[in-house]
């Protein structure tokens, strides 16, 4: 399989788990850290160790170096699907996507100035105009249930924001730690690590009352969450390892914004914006045809 395959693949996927997320965000009834450790423990982990074991080679060198890596990814991701959760239950997809891409432009630049990868003036532009739509987003207004608009809370866009962060950060780690095992060593080690950390994380909400409001129906969905995230997270893996350029991949990876907001529209029902957001939109798919099409 080409990674140009494995990488539609895994856009489709990550639309899925966005939707997804979406929808039982706003409904769950448990505290925030507790979903994306189950997520992880019942849908990404399972996939991680199918992945592994018949994707090769599996090929580690340890390492000090190593394992400070392997600490960073399992910290900032915890954190990152811990508070990704909490702005998906209070933010619309269209303003969560397109604060969403200063994880691209981080990952880019983290890809070029700490791995050495190329960054084109195209994808230098294309970033900065990325920039300027996440910032309109942030200050666009959102429909309340009683009809008007009002613009998000600092609480809430800083949480946006430092995901978004987090979660480059993780991927860019994640980069780097191929350069000490190979693919199948990253969903047999690295996932597990991963999901060790958000089980950690978790712990401190875990009691009797909490366990039990999770049963059935948030179980279900954050099972079908993870194994939407899983799917995403093996090709996506498999496409950074076989394109070797995670700069290249971040840039592609912006097409899913216009089909995450196509699949909200459909699927959600979430269809009234302000102006302002509407305006980061079209300012962010332009950013998107300048670094993919440049």
């Amino acid at each position: 399989m080409t990674w140009q395959i494995a990488f539609i693949i895994a856009t489709f996927m990550g639309i899925a788990r966005k939707l997804f997320m979406r929808r039982y965000a706003q409904t769950s009834k448990v505290p925030a850290t507790i979903p994306p450790a189950a997520s992880y423990l019942f849908g990404v982990l399972p996939v991680g160790l199918i992945a592994g074991f018949f994707i090769f080679p599996h090929h580690i060198t340890w390492s000090w170096w190593m394992a400070v890596l392997m600490a960073i990814l399992s910290v900032s991701m915890a954190l990152s699907c811990w508070l990704g959760f909490i702005a998906a239950g209070k933010i619309a997809i269209a303003p969560q996507q397109t604060i969403g891409m200063i994880t691209e432009v981080s990952v880019i630049l983290m890809g070029w100035t700490l791995l050495g990868e190329g960054l084109t003036t195209a994808q230098f532009v294309g970033g900065g105009i990325l920039l300027a739509a996440a910032t309109l987003a942030i200050f666009a207004p959102e429909k309340t249930k009683a009809g008007d608009f009002e613009r998000l809370s600092t609480k809430t866009i800083m949480v946006a924001v430092a995901a978004a962060i987090l979660l480059a950060i993780g991927l860019v780690t994640e980069k780097a730690l191929l350069g000490h095992m190979e693919i199948g060593g990253i969903f047999l080690v690295s996932w597990t690590i991963q999901t060790l950390g958000m089980l950690l994380l978790a712990s401190k909400d875990i009691s009797k009352s909490t366990l039990k409001a999770f049963r059935g129906r948030e179980l279900k969905w954050s099972t079908l969450l993870g194994l939407t995230n899983g799917l995403n997270g093996a090709f996506y893996i498999y496409t950074i390892y076989h394109s070797d350029n995670i700069s290249l991949v971040a840039v592609l990876s912006n097409v899913s914004l216009p089909l995450t907001v196509l699949g909200a529209y459909i699927f959600l029902k979430e269809r009234e914006h302000h102006l302002l957001m509407w305006l980061s939109l079209a300012i962010s798919l332009v950013g998107v045809l300048v670094m993919t099409l440049a």
